[in-house]
């Protein structure tokens, strides 16, 4: 009687350590200092109106990003093209919409691998030790001996015209996430890895651990929803990485190819232009200067 009465004790201590952490920072508590911090506020509803416009854009500006106006070749902005038109005559607000999706497309893309791949991976080497993580961190320290966005530009100038030959515009979207996801899940691993490290010491687990729990329940239970916040937080702030390695691979030609438009492949059609017509690149540039900080910021603030 007297185990029976001290199991479900034991248990509730548990459960009410194993939250502990979780509820360190309380929704109410987490959402009234994040509501104080004006920049990661104002961040956060830059990102906000920045989607917006990639997904309702088109339905409230019906213009064909790819309609060559030839009468508009190189113009500034206008009652007829607010942000004006480029070198072939097209509306620029039309390609930066566009862009923006196809840009916040590939942001989502890679992190979305580098949550399936660098946490999974992250939690299993914290975790089970040994050989396990002696294997993921040394596969990890390799990626990381080699310059990062040199192996995505490696990947994507090797396999990009085979993809785009063989499976067109998506194909190519993906091959430009993976290639930046390749080069960007280790550090995530490294981030959850520490994280889970330090939680598999704490002592909520090794009662749990004593009393017969398993080892996925350990993790889905106990060890995930403690290193769910710097998950986000991580993949917050490496959006903004990967929006400007996307740009950089869209400058040098090897990311989203024509007649897709993507932020950094605007900027690199309209530097020709920049002493005739600068709003060309400034428009493009002041969308993809406005990403990369209110991620930042919204990282931070997170």
């Amino acid at each position: 009687m007297t185990g029976e009465q001290t199991q479900p004790t034991v248990m509730a201590s548990l459960s009410a350590d194993a939250k502990l952490l979780f509820d360190q920072r309380g929704a109410p508590s987490f959402w009234m200092r994040f509501a104080r911090n004006r920049l990661a506020l104002g961040s956060l509803i830059v990102i906000l109106l920045l989607c917006l416009l990639a997904i309702t854009g088109p339905r409230f500006y019906p213009v064909d990003p790819n309609y060559q106006d030839y009468a508009a070749i190189n113009a500034w902005p206008s009652a007829a093209h607010p942000l004006g038109a480029d070198s072939l005559g097209r509306d620029t607000l039309a390609r930066i919409t566009k862009g923006l999706r196809v840009s916040l497309l590939v942001a989502f893309y890679v992190e979305l691998l580098n949550i399936g791949v660098g946490a999974t991976l992250g939690l299993l080497a914290g975790y089970f030790g040994g050989w396990v993580d002696q294997f993921i961190s040394r596969l990890a320290d390799m990626l990381f001996a080699f310059p990062g966005l040199l192996f995505a530009i490696l990947v994507a100038a090797v396999f990009g015209q085979p993809v785009t030959e063989r499976f067109g515009g998506i194909g190519r979207l993906l091959l430009v996430a993976g290639s930046l996801a390749l080069v960007s899940w280790p550090l995530m691993a490294r981030y959850v890895r520490g994280q889970t490290l330090s939680l598999k010491r704490r002592d909520f687990i090794t009662a749990a651990y004593s009393i017969g729990a398993h080892d996925r329940r350990l993790i889905w239970r106990h060890v995930l929803p403690n290193v769910a916040g710097l998950i986000v937080v991580s993949a917050t702030l490496d959006v903004a990485a990967v929006v400007v390695n996307e740009a950089v691979l869209s400058l040098l030609g090897l990311g989203i190819q024509p007649p897709d438009p993507s932020i950094g492949q605007m900027i690199r059609q309209s530097i020709d232009y920049l002493e005739t017509n600068w709003s060309q690149v400034f428009f493009p540039s002041l969308a993809l200067t406005l990403i990369v900080l209110a991620f930042s910021f919204l990282g931070d603030g997170l």
